[in-house]
């Protein structure tokens, strides 16, 4: 399971949420992901990333999660009582692997049940991707790469 809480997000999306919640809480949007990356064969992975996304959608908001969020001066206390009963609809978004190689996914429904599903759908894609076409992590590359952004940062221009 990549996403084990619905906090896995950007805060952003909470106070976004809460504002559709109280300001459009009967719109309907639709999203596409598109992979901005051409050539990138997602469809050989579509049965992953669907059953991923079938364990985010079981997932629910735990009391300290809750109260995390009600703790938040900016978070209005109806909204966490609205969280406390919400659950992602997997029939909400259609996963379809294309002839091309590539894939669709499509989030369609109302915007107060819909908007939580971009940053872990995102997120899923991408380690779905990562775990099939890089399953060694190459830690020699991430340790360079850590150390020249370090230099990087530590130049005289940043000082």
């Amino acid at each position: 399971m990549i996403i084990t809480s619905l906090l896995d997000t950007d805060l952003y999306k909470f106070t976004m949420m809460q504002a559709v919640l109280h300001q459009f809480p009967g719109a309907q949007v639709e999203y596409k992901f598109r992979c901005r990356q051409p050539g990138v064969q997602l469809a050989p992975f579509a049965d992953e990333i669907r059953s991923e996304i079938r364990s985010l959608c079981s997932l629910t908001f735990q009391e300290g999660e809750l109260a995390w969020l009600r703790g938040l001066r900016f978070i209005k206390s109806d909204f966490v009582d609205f969280l406390s009963l919400f659950r992602l609809n997997e029939k909400c978004i259609q996963v379809r692997p294309l002839p091309t190689g590539e894939i669709d996914i499509t989030i369609r429904g109302p915007w107060l049940h819909t908007i939580l599903f971009e940053i872990p759908v995102l997120a899923i894609v991408n380690e779905v991707y990562f775990r099939n076409t890089q399953p060694v992590p190459d830690f020699i590359e991430g340790r360079r790469r850590l150390d020249e952004k370090i230099r990087s940062l530590q130049t005289d221009e940043l000082r």
